[in-house]
This record gives C-alpha cells, sequence and structure tokens, in this order.
C-alpha cells in the first residue's frame, strides 16, 4: 500500500490528538514524536520507552518492529484493554498492521471494529 496523508488530528489515547500523515510528526500522550501514515506497520516512541506487557518496558523505535508477548494485556485508545498474540496480522481502523489472535471483535478508534486477518481476530476487553 502506498502511505496517503489524511492531514487532520483524530483523537488518539485517551483523549490526546496525533496527526496522521507521512513523514509529518505527532505528539502522543507519553511524549514521544510518532510518524503514523496509512499502510505501514505502526510506529511509534522514536527512542522512548513505553509500558507494555505486564508493567515491562519496551521500546517502540521507528522502523523498528516489537516484541509482542503472547496473551499480554495492552492499554489502547478510548481505555480500551486489547490482548494480543503471536502469530498474525490484522488491519487495524486506519490501516496499521498489529498482532491479534482469535475470539472476538476489539472497539478501536472511532467506534470502529477490528475483525479477521488472515483467520484470524482480536479479543478486546473493556476497562
Amino acid at each position: 500500500m502506498v502511505p496517503r496523508c489524511l492531514c487532520a488530528k483524530l483523537p488518539y489515547c485517551n483523549g490526546a490528538c496525533v496527526t496522521r500523515c507521512h513523514g509529518a510528526m505527532a505528539p502522543r500522550r507519553l511524549g514521544a514524536m510518532a510518524p503514523r501514515c496509512l499502510g505501514a506497520i505502526a510506529l511509534w516512541c522514536l527512542g522512548a520507552m513505553v509500558p507494555w506487557c505486564h508493567s515491562a518496558m519496551a521500546p517502540r523505535c521507528h522502523g523498528a518492529t516489537v516484541p509482542w508477548r503472547h496473551g499480554a494485556l495492552v492499554p489502547w485508545c478510548h481505555g480500551t484493554t486489547v490482548r494480543w498474540c503471536l502469530g498474525a496480522m490484522a488491519p487495524q481502523s486506519h490501516g496499521a498492521l498489529v498482532p491479534c489472535c482469535h475470539g472476538a471483535t476489539v472497539p478501536w478508534c472511532h467506534s470502529a471494529t477490528v475483525q479477521s486477518c488472515l483467520g484470524a481476530t482480536v479479543h478486546g476487553y473493556p476497562t
């Protein structure tokens, strides 16, 4: 897919705003700058540390992938908690790809739902 620029601020992660444009920098809740491009793997942090996988610290860096922990609970947009599993990739509401597992759908940004991906779905639990 060719990244396209939304050129608009979108609600993201507990009320913070993210400008999702190819090559643009967007402030996130943790204060890191993050390019968010359509059709690309979600990129954030740029060297910052974020709580992840049972309170462990995991770097989320530009151009790098992140080791996900099987069955870990991850706080996400609008207070939703998502249980991630290794082994499959799912399209998010804005085109990014994330690991997912079987079983249900999960509320996402703008009340969208993440559904099926290569035969998998995402477990979602409200917080």
